[in-house]
């Protein structure tokens, strides 16, 4: 089914370099074996195609000891259930429990050598042949044939989804042959064959009992031997039932797998391998769990292989693909939609162009810690992709406001923009995304130091659905930022102002008074607010669940106090962060108790708070995660005698 690895390019997607194989295999008892091997566990490799051709190829193995008797032992008897069903339903077939082909044909052992060697003597001979006329079932009626109908439609497709289940597990669709013959499970047969052997006057019971011994095992073995046996030992019972089965509902079964699971259906047979790597089972690919293994080749082939049908490809971390492999996959998925590439070190300005020229669907883009990247690539995406929405080239530290305003202008309709750690986005870039994108609902400009209020103020006038803003670390903000966000900014559900130690108390009074979907708040280094900014919090957000006061050194228990009498507090607060809030002492942790979902605290270098008051604390809440640090005691200082001139350590060393 597979050409060989010369042929095709074996690119290893995984953590080990192993490949895995499969066997099966069957014992003179009658009973069937599957074992697994694999090099290591968790080995993916994806096959390139050789020149020319379309089609790639997927294995995987890992090591897995599950599919051995235990688990298939029942799925072959499901198997056994649906011939079972389609023999009733032709009503040809004598014996129910000895048809095992699944092609709607009696068994030819059944009148052949093999019931022969089953005979101890003349008389379990015509007792046996009796007991099988008397399961002779009359031809059923038109009611019980469209109810086997129906039974049948039902194993064909219990059937096919065991299968799937077996094969994204196990790797493996093996069956387990049952050690006992089938017509050995009849009780019936197996009473007639009791008392025909009694009836034996001739055969001693040792004799008796090797004669049936190896006849069971020789039955067994040719019951074995007549399961012809598919790619990675499924039987052609199986394929059978899945082929009956409408392309499009496989197809659509397959489309929920991931890829590990693709690639391990890929090797059951040859029909769920052009199932298994159709293009329409690949519409949104994530390939961070390989990223140390994706080269580029790879990323050809998938290209190449899904062509319109991909939609979503996440590339995070994959630091060998270049620009060669982003062009191939413009020319190729012109419907993708949602492309990360964040943290891929080789793409430049190259790439976005052909991205921009091919790829006009384009939503949503990652561009995070790309440094290669410059205005160049947002000019191209503002020229050729002007559906895009979200975009992130956060610590592309050669972005600048020309190609903020270039995109602001020909991308309108952006609704996310990350630019965390661009230190030359000033004002002028956050008036134009003011200007151009009034949808905008999503701003992060984390460590953009240059930012001031005008830019701000602008922005909160101009876009009223803004939801999310992150200004930490912009220093130069003060009061007048927040009046404005309380201001025209109502939908407001997370605020980032880490590091604005210009805010007051007037400010968040503000914001408590307006917003009141506020939700997460992160306040860290705003040295300045005291417990009025939580009085005001908790009387005005209703909602609030994370906030975080670090090295708030002002915050008191008395303002703990007001929050945990607020309405958020009870049910919804579930994080707070108080480290190095010097002021907080045992009586913050006691008025804490009375927040049911409080699920973390962090107080790391509070020296007031005592193991004690944390230990009641866990009593109450036995959920909570307390996070906290005892710094050793403060040596008393030497009041009398001579400093050593070597400190301990030295005196070791």
């Amino acid at each position: 089914m597979f050409a060989s690895s010369a042929e095709t390019g074996v690119m290893e997607v995984g953590g080990t370099s192993g490949t895995g194989s499969s066997s099966s295999s069957s014992g003179n008892n009658g009973g069937g074996s599957s074992s697994n091997s694999a090099g290591a566990g968790g080995s993916i490799e994806l096959l390139c195609p050789p020149s020319g051709s379309s089609s790639i190829s997927g294995s995987a193995s890992f090591s897995s000891n599950s599919g051995a008797s235990g688990s298939s032992s029942q799925t072959h008897s499901t198997a056994v259930s649906s011939a079972t069903d389609r023999s009733n339903n032709n009503g040809n077939n004598h014996n129910p429990s000895l048809q095992l082909n699944g092609n709607g044909s009696s068994n030819t052992r059944q009148h052949s050598s093999g019931s022969n060697s089953r005979q101890h003597s003349s008389s379990s001979s015509s007792g046996s042949s009796n007991s099988n006329s008397s399961n002779i079932s009359p031809p059923p009626s038109s009611s019980s044939r469209s109810n086997n109908n129906n039974n049948h439609s039902g194993n064909i497709i219990s059937g096919f989804c065991s299968t799937i289940w077996r094969s994204a597990t196990f790797g493996s669709a093996t069956p387990v042959i049952n050690p006992l013959p089938a017509v050995l499970i009849n009780p019936k047969i197996m009473e007639s064959s009791s008392d025909s052997c009694s009836l034996s006057s001739t055969t001693t019971p040792e004799v008796g009992l090797a004669d049936q011994q190896r006849n069971m095992a020789g039955g067994a073995q040719d019951q074995s031997e007549d399961q012809s046996q598919t790619f990675l030992g499924a039987t052609e019972l199986d394929d059978e039932l899945i082929k009956q089965l409408p392309k499009e509902v496989l197809l659509r079964v397959f489309s929920y797998l991931d890829v590990v699971s693709l690639c391990r259906c890929a090797q059951v047979c040859k029909y769920w391998n052009v199932l298994a790597l159709d293009g329409s089972s690949w519409q949104k690919i994530n390939l961070f769990d390989f990223q140390r293994d994706i080269e580029g080749p790879v990323i050809e082939n998938i290209s190449q292989r899904c062509r319109g049908f991909l939609k979503s490809l996440s590339l995070r971390g994959c630091q060998s693909v270049g620009d060669q492999s982003v062009r191939t996959l413009a020319n190729h998925c012109h419907n993708i939609e949602h492309l990360d590439l964040s943290d891929c070190k080789k793409i430049t300005d190259i790439s976005t162009q052909s991205i921009s020229r091919y790829c006009s669907k384009l939503t949503a883009i990652n561009l995070h810690s790309c440094s290669n990247i410059t205005d160049n690539s947002l000019k191209y995406l503002s020229d050729g992709c002007p559906n895009l929405m979200e975009i992130n080239v956060s610590w592309c530290h050669l972005i600048s406001e020309n190609g903020v305003e270039a995109l602001a202008r020909g991308c309108v309709k952006l609704r996310k923009f990350s630019s965390k750690g661009c230190k030359q986005i000033n004002d002028n870039a956050i008036m134009c995304l003011a200007k151009y994108c009034p949808d905008l609902m999503v701003l992060n400009i984390h460590s953009c130091e240059t930012i001031t209020d005008s830019s701000i103020r602008q922005l909160a006038a101009n876009c009223h659905k803004l939801q999310k803003l992150c200004v930490s670390k912009c220093a130069d903000l003060t009061d007048l930022t927040l009046l404005s966000l309380s201001q025209h900014n109502h939908l407001l559900n997370t605020l980032e102002v880490s590091g604005c130690r210009n805010f007051t108390d007037i400010g968040f009074q503000a914001l408590g008074r307006n917003c009141k979907y506020l939700e997460r708040m992160d306040l860290e280094e705003c040295s300045q607010i005291t417990d009025l900014t939580l009085a005001h919090l908790a009387t005005g957000c209703p909602s609030l669940e994370k906030l975080t006061l670090s090295h708030c050194e002002l915050i008191t228990d008395d303002g703990i106090r007001h929050l945990t009498t607020g309405s958020c507090a009870a049910e919804i607060l579930s994080v707070l962060e108080l480290d190095n809030c010097p002021l907080i002492t045992d009586r913050t942790l006691e008025h804490l108790v009375s927040c049911h979902n409080l699920q973390r605290i962090e107080l790391f270098d509070c020296q007031l708070i005592t193991r004690t008051a944390i230990r009641k604390l866990k009593n109450h809440l036995p959920n909570i995660k307390v996070h906290a640090y005892f710094a050793p005691g403060t040596p008393p200082a030497v009041t009398s005698g001579h400093r050593p001139r070597y400190c301990r350590c030295c005196e070791i060393l």
